[in-house]
C-alpha cells in the first residue's frame, strides 16, 4: 500500500508500535491496545514537520482498533484529516471469546509465540519486576490471553485482563469520530469478529463508512485486477478514499461550503 501510496505522489511514514518490526524497547513497556501515546506522538511530530501538509492514518488489525480510539479521544481537535481502519477486531472482549475457539486456537497461539519472541529480546528490562507482574506466565504464554494477564495488563494498570479488554476496544469509539473513517471488515475474519462490529453506531455516524466483504479472512483479501500475486482489492480502494478526501480538503480551503459538500460526498461514494 506505501509503495502505491508513493507512486501516488504522497508522502509515507510507517509507525511500528514497541517491540514491531525489530524495533527497540528500551523501557519495561510493550504496546497495548489501550496505549495511545506513542501515536499521539507520531502524529504530532508529523504535523509538525510538515505543518502545512493534511495528515491521514492507516490502521490494521490492533493497530486499527488504537487509530479508532486515538481518534475518539481527540474527538473535534483531531490533527488527523481522514483514516482507515483494516480488520479492526473492535470488541476485544468478543475477539478473545471467539479467540478461544476452534481453529482459532492455531491463530492465538502463533501470535503468542511472537510476543514471546519480543519479551525474550527484551526480557533484561522485566528483570526483578515486583507487584501483580507474573513474568514467567508472559515468557512461557500459550496464548495471547495468558500474555496479557502476565504482562500487559499490569504495565497499564488494569485490576483483570477482562477489565483491560473491556476498557481498550474501539467499538464504544465510533460515537465519537469527528474524522472521515473508512471501515474495511471481513465476515470470515478470525481474529476480528463480524459480531464484534459496532454496525449500529457506524450508521448513525456521517464521518464513517463500512464495508464488510463475505471472505478475506484477517487480512487476508486478495481478490482485485492484480490478485493473486499482486496487491490486494483493499490497497486501491484505500488510495482513492484518501484521494478523495484530499481533493474535498483542497476545495475546502478556497470554498467555505467545501467542508460541508465533502461530508455530504463520503455518503455517495461508489465502492
Amino acid at each position: 500500500m506505501l509503495v502505491r501510496a508513493r507512486r501516488k505522489g504522497w508522502r509515507v511514514v510507517v509507525f511500528n508500535s514497541r517491540g514491531c518490526g525489530d524495533s527497540p524497547v528500551i523501557t519495561p513497556q510493550f504496546y497495548s491496545a489501550s496505549f495511545l501515546g506513542d501515536l499521539r506522538e507520531v502524529v504530532s511530530h508529523v504535523c509538525t514537520r510538515y505543518p502545512e501538509a493534511n495528515i491521514y492514518a492507516v490502521g490494521w488489525s490492533l493497530g486499527a482498533n488504537i487509530l479508532v480510539r486515538y481518534l475518539a479521544q481527540e474527538s473535534h481537535g483531531c490533527p488527523l484529516s481522514g483514516a482507515v481502519s483494516l480488520c479492526n477486531p473492535f470488541n476485544l472482549v468478543v475477539a478473545d471469546e471467539d479467540f478461544r475457539k476452534g481453529f482459532n486456537i492455531v491463530y492465538d497461539w502463533a501470535l503468542a509465540i511472537a510476543l514471546r519472541k519480543i519479551f525474550k529480546r527484551h526480557a533484561l528490562l522485566f528483570e526483578d519486576m515486583g507487584g501483580e507482574y507474573n513474568i514467567e506466565l508472559a515468557a512461557n504464554a500459550r496464548s495471547v490471553r495468558e500474555f496479557d494477564e502476565g504482562l500487559t495488563r499490569v504495565s497499564f494498570g488494569f485490576k483483570s485482563v477482562d477489565e483491560y479488554y473491556s476498557n481498550s476496544s474501539s467499538s464504544d469509539s465510533i460515537k465519537h469520530v469527528q474524522t472521515p473513517l473508512l471501515c474495511i471488515q471481513a465476515a470470515n475474519d478470525p481474529i476480528a469478529p463480524s459480531r464484534g462490529i459496532p454496525r449500529e453506531d457506524i450508521k448513525e455516524n456521517p464521518n464513517c463508512l463500512l464495508i464488510v466483504t463475505p471472505k478475506g479472512g484477517h487480512l487476508g483479501w486478495i481478490a482485485g485486477d492484480e490478485a493473486p500475486l499482486g496487491c490486494p482489492w483493499t490497497d486501491p480502494l484505500v488510495i482513492d478514499f484518501l484521494q478523495h478526501l484530499e481533493q474535498g480538503a483542497v476545495k475546502s480551503h478556497s470554498n467555505p461550503e467545501g467542508d460541508h459538500q465533502s461530508k455530504e460526498a463520503l455518503h455517495h461514494l461508489q465502492v
